[in-house]
């Protein structure tokens, strides 16, 4: 009987807790356990920094949100050193390198989530600095189209930033076969990590030599450094296309372009030097480009400032860059780099500290066949502005422009976004630094990814993005 009682009062029991539950309000469900990713993404900067010497990161964050940025430092010899700092909403930073790194030479990864981050670097090194954009790894296979070996050093800094391991083949051109030597084949880059090679230690006193860079497996960042008595000079690796503009100076020097066609074929091209007076034919290239075999040029213009090289090639992809004197009136001299772009209507660039801010020029040049007409945004540690100097400037086709900005703080870093409505445009941020020594450097604008490829989910624990 006993058992029987205890038997009744346990089935009442579930049935009790099976009608609670029941008409009961439902339990929140368990947070998940990732959470919904920010949009951001990632730059890469091959050379942050020579050995000995300092390197700056200069960051602008051009989005309507703040964005959180970390920086994975990866010196040659030692473990990666991570840093974390928040860019705020339309505003620009300038970061400098751990003193802990000084002696050896590095690169750096960078990873944002929020807001839109713009990235470039300047690397101090003897008497000079050298300055280029940080580049978003993607292509498959990106040209160093700028090198010599003759009485100077060029190396190739390769950037894996991805999490996995990348396999790399490196051919050196030349005016000849391409080299392939064995060592440069199938070279494995460890995720997260650098690989650097002396062009001089395969290519022997050429005075031009080009670097093409396949990636069989993952995707790679590149640059060359230049290395020249009282020079240094950072040349990024970009791809190779049909249609490609890059933006120089020849005020107070003298002014060189480099071209380099891709595949099995010829590059039959129309080749435009672009002025402030307008268009000339390119002779280099009036007759073709054989591929894979580097051509550097004095541009050959007599009219002085700005101007650009404009290619457009029905048949190979071609590579393209620039290189420009700066001479001062006390007889100071440095090289300036631009790379090739293909030119779009909106593009961002971003220089600072140690560079003169009052010495930075705007060169845009509209290689299209219509009128730009373009307005900027400069953005400094202060916010955003529109100076109406700025706004509505007319650019003929075919023609090249400086502009220059007025009423910057003596250490400001500069970014700007250059919008045109009309024709498609190439931008360069131009400056010049005599802290601690005189230096003379370009930032090539970068054309703005309406949707980015990758995404970071910030980390709650440590408040920085997650890989």
């Amino acid at each position: 009987m006993r058992r029987s009682l205890l038997g009744i009062l346990l089935v009442v029991t579930i049935a009790g807790f099976a009608l609670v539950d029941r008409y009961s309000a439902a339990e929140p469900p368990l947070p998940v356990a990732d959470t919904p990713a920010h949009p951001g993404g990632v730059w890469a900067c091959p050379i942050v920094k020579m050995e000995g010497f300092a390197g700056y990161i200069h960051l602008l964050n051009s989005g309507p949100d703040s964005s959180i940025v970390r920086i994975t430092y990866v010196p040659d010899g030692r473990k990666p050193i991570e840093r974390a700092i928040t860019v705020g909403a339309g505003r620009t930073t300038t970061i400098g390198t751990p003193g802990s790194i000084l002696p050896v030479a590095a690169g750096a990864i960078l990873q944002y989530a929020g807001g839109s981050i713009t990235a470039s670097r300047t690397a101090l090194f003897g008497g000079a600095a050298g300055a280029a954009a940080c580049t978003r790894p993607g292509a498959a296979t990106v040209f160093v189209p700028q090198g010599s070996t003759l009485k100077a050093e060029t190396e190739l800094a390769i950037l894996n930033p991805t999490a996995d391991d990348a396999v790399v083949d490196i051919a050196l051109l030349q005016n000849g076969e391409p080299l392939r030597p064995q060592l440069l084949t199938g070279r494995v880059i460890p995720a997260g990590s650098r690989l650097v090679l002396r062009e001089g230690d395969f290519a022997f006193d050429l005075r031009t030599v080009g670097a093409e860079i396949t990636s069989s497996t993952g995707r790679v960042a590149v640059d060359g450094a230049l290395v020249a008595p009282a020079t240094v000079d950072i040349v990024p690796g970009a791809p190779a296309g049909r249609e490609v503009a890059t933006v120089a100076n020849n005020a107070r020097g003298e002014a060189w372009f480099s071209v380099v066609a891709v595949g099995q074929d010829d590059a039959v091209t129309t080749s435009r030097v672009l002025t402030s007076q307008g268009p000339t034919t390119f002779g280099p290239l009036v007759t073709g480009l054989a591929p894979e075999r580097p051509l550097f040029t004095k541009a050959a213009s007599t009219t002085r400032g700005p101007l650009a090289l404009h290619v457009l090639s029905a048949t190979s992809p071609v590579a393209i860059g620039a290189r420009w004197q700066i001479v001062t009136a006390g007889g100071a001299a440095d090289w300036a780099v631009s790379s090739g772009v293909v030119p779009s209507r909106d593009v961002l660039a971003v220089v600072g500290s140690p560079a003169t801010p009052a010495a930075t020029r705007l060169l845009v040049t509209n290689p299209d066949p219509k009128e730009a007409i373009v307005g900027v945004t400069v953005f400094t540690e202060r916010g955003p502005s529109r100076p109406t100097q700025l706004q509505g400037v007319h650019i003929a086709p075919g023609r090249t422009i400086a502009l220059s900005f007025s009423g910057l703080a003596q250490n400001a870093t500069v970014g700007v976004d250059v919008r045109s409505t009309g024709g498609a445009v190439v931008a360069v941020l131009e400056s010049t630094t005599t802290r601690p020594v005189f230096g003379a450097y370009a930032i090539t604008a970068a054309p703005v990814i309406s949707s980015l490829p990758v995404a970071v989910v910030p980390d709650a624990r440590q408040g920085v993005p997650a890989p």
